[in-house]
Order: C-alpha cells, then sequence, then structure tokens
C-alpha cells in the first residue's frame, strides 16, 4: 500500500507531519463512455462502486485529504483488470464530487463536478438545478428548461453548453418541466426534447445529456442525478422516440397466432405469427399497452390477453411464453449495447421442458467435457445476463442442469470485438431436443 493510500483511508496519526482531516467530502462516479462495460471506481486501490453507462455509483465518505482516484474495466479474455483512467485530486470538506469517465477506454479523460451540499429548511418551494453537457456528439447547444408547453425562445435558454461544460447553479419553483437541447442560437432546430418529469422541491439536481445507444433509436438522452443530501436518479428519455417492441412467439403450445392491441380485436398489429418467428419493430406509446392473441384468422378463443407497460426510448422485446395451460407474455429490453473491450452474446430460453438449463461456450471444435458452464442454472422463462467473449470462433452448447449430455448444439459463432449477437432457446416436438436461433434487431 502506498503511503498515500496509507494517509488517506485510515485514521490520521499523531504525528504533525502527517496531513491532518478538517471533514468530510462526499463521492461519486458517472460512467460517461457509451463503449464501456461497467467500470470499477476506486479511492487509491479501495474499491468504492461500479457503474455502467450513464450510471452513477452511491455516495461514499471521505476525509479532506489527497487522493488518486481511478477507473477500471476488464477485458475479455483477461483475468486482471485494466487501469484506464486515474486523477489526483486535494479533496475539500464539505464538497460533493462527481467523477464523470468520458471519452474512450482508449482515449479517455475525467471531468470533475463539484458542488456545495445545500442545506434545506424544508420549507423551501424550489429546487437547485446545474446543467451539464456530457453527450460528447454535440458541442456547442442550448440548453431550455421550462414547463410542458413553452416552446424554446431566444434569450430565454438557462445557458448554452460546450461538451464538459457545467453551468451554474439555478432555482427553480418545483414541479414539472421539459428539458430541451438545440443546435445553439437556433431555438427551432431541436437536438433533444425531454418528456415532462416532476423535480421536487429542496432537492439539489445535475441534469445532463448523453449520446444514445443501441438499446435506444434516440441519438441524446437525459439524466437527472440528485446531488446534495439525497441520491437518485431519473431516467429522460428523448420524448419524439416512442418505445418499440418486437414480438417473439416462443410457446410451441399456441402455434400460428394473430395479434391485436385492442380488446375489441379491431387492431390486427401481426398476422400469422409462427413458432419461433421474430417480427419488425413497432412503434407504441409510452404507458401500459394491451396485446390479445388469437388462433390465426379466429377472433376466439383469446390465448393471450396481457398489458405491457413501455417507457420512452426502449427497444423491448415480448416473448409469448409457457405450456397451453399457463401462456403469457415476457418482456425484457436486450442488451444492445455494443463494448469496445468484448462481443457480447444475450440469449433467453424460451424452452419448458428443461427448468434450468447450462451454457457452455468454448473454443471451436473443443468439447465441453470437464468445462465450466459460462452461464449455470439458465431458468426457463428468463433473459440471461449479456455473456462477453473475447475475438474468435467458438461452439455453443445447451444441455440440462447437472448433465453435459448437449440438449442443443454445437453451434458455431464467430465474433469480433464490439459485436452484439442476440439468440433464443426454443421447444422442439421431440422433448428431449432444444433448438437455438440467433435473434435480429442487434446493431
Amino acid at each position: 500500500m502506498s503511503l498515500i493510500t496509507a494517509l488517506g483511508l485510515s485514521a490520521c496519526g499523531s504525528d504533525s507531519n502527517f496531513p491532518v482531516a478538517t471533514g468530510k467530502a462526499s463521492i461519486r462516479a458517472i460512467n460517461g463512455v457509451k463503449t464501456s462495460p461497467t467500470a470499477n471506481f476506486l479511492i487509491e486501490e479501495r474499491g468504492i462502486g461500479a457503474a455502467t453507462y450513464r450510471q452513477i455509483t452511491a455516495r461514499s465518505s471521505f476525509d479532506d485529504l489527497s487522493y488518486n482516484f481511478n477507473f477500471d474495466v476488464g477485458y475479455a479474455g483477461e483475468l486482471e483488470r485494466r487501469r484506464v483512467a486515474s486523477v489526483f485530486v486535494d479533496v475539500v470538506m464539505d464538497l460533493e464530487y462527481i467523477f464523470v469517465l468520458t471519452g474512450t477506454l482508449a482515449d479517455p479523460d475525467i471531468l470533475i463536478w463539484e458542488t456545495v451540499t445545500r442545506e434545506f429548511t424544508g420549507t423551501e418551494t424550489v429546487f437547485e438545478a446545474r446543467f451539464a453537457h456530457t453527450a460528447d456528439s454535440l458541442n456547442g447547444v442550448d440548453y431550455y428548461f421550462a414547463a410542458p408547453g413553452v416552446d424554446p425562445v431566444a434569450g430565454e435558454e438557462a445557458g448554452t453548453l460546450k461538451f464538459g461544460d457545467v453551468l451554474p447553479s439555478i432555482d427553480f419553483e418545483a414541479g414539472d418541466y421539459v428539458l430541451t437541447i438545440t443546435s445553439k442560437g437556433k431555438p427551432g432546430q431541436v437536438l433533444y426534447e425531454s418528456a415532462t418529469t416532476t423535480f421536487s422541491e429542496a432537492t439539489q439536481y445535475i441534469i445532463t445529456s448523453f449520446d444514445g445507444d443501441g438499446n435506444t433509436f434516440a441519438p441524446i438522452t437525459g439524466r437527472a442525478y440528485t446531488s446534495g443530501g439525497s441520491s437518485g436518479t431519473i431516467a429522460m428519455a428523448d420524448v419524439n422516440y416512442p418505445p418499440t417492441l418486437d414480438f417473439v412467439n416462443g410457446s410451441l403450445a399456441i402455434d400460428t397466432v394473430d395479434i391485436y392491441d385492442d380488446k375489441s380485436l379491431t387492431s390486427l398489429i401481426i398476422a400469422d405469427h409462427a413458432y419461433t418467428d421474430v417480427s419488425d419493430e413497432l412503434v407504441f406509446p409510452a404507458g401500459n399497452n394491451r396485446f390479445l392473441y388469437t388462433p390465426t384468422a379466429l377472433l376466439s378463443p383469446v390465448l393471450i390477453d396481457q398489458k405491457i407497460r413501455l417507457d420512452d426510448g426502449v427497444r423491448g422485446r415480448s416473448v409469448a411464453y409457457g405450456p397451453t395451460d399457463g401462456l403469457l407474455l415476457i418482456p425484457y429490453i436486450p442488451d444492445r449495447r455494443s463494448i469496445e473491450t468484448a462481443a457480447k452474446l444475450h440469449l433467453f430460453n424460451a424452452a419448458i421442458n428443461y427448468d434450468f438449463l447450462n451454457v457452455y461456450v468454448v473454443e471451436a471444435d473443443t468439447t465441453i467435457e470437464g468445462k465450466i458452464p459460462a452461464h449455470a442454472l439458465f431458468e426457463t422463462g428468463t433473459a440471461g445476463t449479456a455473456l462477453t467473449l473475447r475475438a474468435g470462433s467458438f461452439d455453443l452448447y445447451f444441455t440440462s442442469f447437472g448433465d453435459q449430455e448437449p440438449v442443443a448444439g454445437p453451434i458455431r459463432i464467430d465474433v469480433e470485438i464490439g459485436d452484439v449477437l442476440g439468440g433464443m432457446i426454443f421447444d422442439t416436438d421431440d422433448p428431449a431436443v432444444l433448438e437455438f436461433s440467433f435473434l435480429p434487431h442487434t446493431p
């Protein structure tokens, strides 16, 4: 352990030559690298949080001394994490520090947002907002922050920001607001418009922008992070990019179906949806959407009648799943974001003939004998956490849990860093055999 670590992470000794803490500071971090996997945030060599893209770590409190702050990430095929960015900071008492990792992992930078924690009395009707700009695809833009229905007007912007800028704090009355980003000096050229968002009184916020990724069609997204004494995140999707949903017929029991989005069965959205079929990505309004399944060309019986809640900006998927007496829709959001440290393989288990599967990913043309599953206990009716792979050729196998006899595979996959693959495991007419299919709609 280095001397600075010993000083910074433990109680100070009585030696007058040692720095003496006089108070505490608050520390958090945001991962602002669109192509980053989960990044570990460390003070010296002590981990104090981890965040994927746009996430913020939990608040930590440390003495007002001097520290190295570090970001580490894992690369596929490597046992040790790599240190990708570091910054040395003399921490000041009573400030909140938010370290924002930006750029790319190959060429990173760290922004530091400092905030004085505001002491609210509890009688205030206002909140405090600071606007930041961390969407590196846009440079030199105007931020407008107003009540819903108020159009941007030149001269009424909260401020003009370049990438990395943070504006001074501004007080607003608590209530509903819309954040609009326009080209600099062009209030009619809207680049991003948030949905109506409620901001609470006696709260500090940092409101910022990020570039979109494979999990949304919107080029820009927003986040509001509570600062000061509270902790939380508000997602602020672009209201001009409504959610999408594709549909997978994952139930061998229902055969071919028609899908409607109204109770009266007059709005047919998908016809002749056969087993294992994947539909196009369809646009729906944010909120609860109702979907009804009937046998093709028939209005009865209704096989499935279920509501799915969709949020602005997401690219979701709905899987018809289960046996005849237990049919339901399982919605989930596939992880379509490309990263610069690995290839990704996201999976869904639609097979009901096995409660649990083991998933093996091995070097091409090798066996799974004696190998450890890449994903053990893969439960039926669930989406697995995306598997990360180094570049190369691999064989994919599925086995029943507790058995190494394949029920599907080998399936050859050839991947490069940054690839995103999606697939689903299905039942077949033979209960002992499963089928794996790659799915569309990945970057």
